[in-house]
């Protein structure tokens, strides 16, 4: 039973990240709870399956150029975060690591739903701040990038470049996440033989995602995204309570 729910959060996750473009650590948080796999596993598993898809993400050319004037203020900010955050993962018990995943979580959706995030959010100091941020999160915790997000639509870059500049932010801060907990000796070898496992379910409900966005049209897209990111909040929230209780 315990796989077979793995199977399905990765699968799920995968598909709302095909369709949407974001969100799989955000769906594969909820969906791998403690009693399936513990946070020390879970984080880096999640990690290593989002790198993978950030990779064919890169290679869609169209809709994934990068600006790197944005992109390195946000590189260099997020890899001292991602330093930060392998720190803390390696000093957080399980009921608090448990409790702090499902409030990330679920602000991490309610941050995503903001789709014009205010003009003043685009400025240097922000941009440096949410890439601190975002790469703590996301090393800690395995969520947190509708921060990054945020920023560079709210005008830190143009939004053709938004996808791409995300992509590989992304990829470099999960790869320096991975590295920093390699070397404090939190990295599970049993990590390799969960990803053969669950990376081939993983692409392919990427894969049926992406095919599916490609025929839905802009509004029901938008519905989707919506709707989606409502409900990993909304369930984020109540996880976040029930941890929270169970402290």
């Amino acid at each position: 039973m315990e796989t077979l729910a793995i199977a399905m959060a990765t699968i799920g996750a995968g598909a709302f990240r095909g369709v949407t473009g974001f969100g799989y650590a955000m769906v594969a948080s909820l969906g791998i709870s403690e009693a399936l796999m513990l946070p020390a596993i879970s984080v880096p598993f999640i990690l290593l399956n989002d790198l993978l898809l950030t990779a064919f993400t890169l290679t869609d050319r169209k809709h994934g150029s990068v600006d790197w004037a944005a992109g390195r203020i946000l590189l260099v900010s997020g890899l001292c975060g991602a330093v930060c955050g392998g720190l803390l993962a390696a000093h957080l018990d399980g009921n608090t690591a448990r409790m702090m995943v499902a409030i990330v979580v679920a602000l991490a959706a309610c941050v995503a739903m903001i789709r014009n995030p205010p003009h003043w959010l685009a400025s240097r100091p922000f941009g440096i701040l949410f890439g601190f941020a975002v790469g703590l999160l996301l090393s800690a915790f395995a969520v947190g990038g509708p921060l990054a997000a945020a920023w560079l639509l709210a005008g830190g870059t143009q939004k053709q470049h938004v996808r791409g500049t995300l992509a590989v932010f992304f990829g470099v801060i999960d790869i320096a996440s991975l590295v920093s907990r390699f070397f404090i000796g939190t990295i599970d070898w049993q990590l390799v033989q969960l990803l053969a496992f669950y990376f081939p379910l993983t692409l392919a409900g990427f894969g049926v995602g992406f095919f599916l966005s490609r025929r839905i049209s802009p509004n029901l897209w938008h519905r989707l995204s919506s709707g989606g990111l409502v409900l990993i909040a909304a369930i984020g929230l109540v996880q976040a309570i029930g941890a929270f209780l169970a402290a």
